[in-house]
């Protein structure tokens, strides 16, 4: 008997405090193999806190009453970090800035993308390449549209090409989880739009489960449907993107007025209201 897959992502009633901020505030959500899904909320929501739960970064915390909440990865709540690392590709702009410059900043593109297959992040700490590893390395840079750049140093590319290369270094081990937290911050029009196109490729796969964090409706490809309203720590609201998407909800959860348009093409755009003078 074939059993389904564990959800990629489980988490009941978790915390997480620092000093005396509560940042997550009883986080309970669930995330299902192959179910593409989106954390969509302002600055200051708790997006990243709760990225760095998924990264080991942050632990549940301990209310006063002695409960912790339950956390479970890929069905297991215990993992080895580099482990968890090597089935997980997460692409941040923490991750961006460390491979810009100093010793990871000269690597080449196709040695940043080889350095995936054991998630370390220096040359003479990467994996012995066979020619089915080399193969699948020019496989996946052509999927992201940087095979041209497979000798160029990664401090020497721009913003854009260099993420695209990060995201090649996450999805040549075929991992099962890929979060890109805020993909296109700082990217010009055409950079912009060369990722969105990455991104909606990603997401008609199924093998890789994706997870995007941003707060711009314009970022979430068509087929991502399911969306994590995040505000203040909390989850707000959760479902179908067709149903949540709506003026009222948005200008909730942004505080501001907004009005939302979905394209013909299945993509949104949020636009927001000014007063009239």
């Amino acid at each position: 008997m074939n059993f389904p897959p564990p959800p990629v992502i489980e988490l009941t009633n978790v915390s997480v405090r620092r000093e005396s901020t509560l940042i997550l505030d009883q986080i309970s959500l669930t995330i299902p193999s192959g179910q593409h899904t989106c954390l969509l909320g302002p600055n200051g929501a708790g997006k990243s806190s709760l990225l760095k739960l998924l990264t080991r970064d942050f632990y549940p915390s301990i209310a006063t009453d002695g409960h912790q909440g339950e956390m479970r990865i890929l069905g297991e709540s215990q993992w080895e970090v580099a482990e968890l690392r090597r089935r997980m590709g997460i692409i941040s702009p923490e991750l961006e800035r460390h491979f810009g410059s100093g010793r990871t900043g000269r690597m080449t593109v196709f040695e940043t993308v080889a350095s995936g297959y054991t998630s370390t992040r220096l040359r003479e700490f990467g994996p012995k390449l066979d020619a089915a590893n080399e193969d699948r390395i020019r496989e996946i840079t052509q999927f992201v549209a940087v095979d041209a750049l497979l000798d160029r140093r990664v401090a020497t590319l721009s913003s854009g090409e260099r993420r695209r290369t990060l995201i090649a270094r996450a999805l040549v081990h075929q991992p099962s989880i890929l979060v890109l937290d805020e993909p296109t911050n700082g990217l010009d029009l055409a950079a912009r739009q060369v990722f969105l196109d990455v991104i909606e490729r990603i997401s008609e796969q199924e093998e890789t489960t994706l997870v995007l964090v941003t707060h711009h409706l314009s970022e979430i490809p068509p087929k991502l449907n399911h969306v994590v309203l995040l505000k203040g720590g909390r989850i707000v609201a959760k479902g179908d993107k067709s149903s949540l998407l709506e003026d009222e909800r948005v200008s909730n959860l942004f505080g501001v007025p907004v009005r939302v348009h979905r394209d013909d093409d299945g993509w949104y755009q949020e636009t927001l209201l000014r007063p009239a003078k």
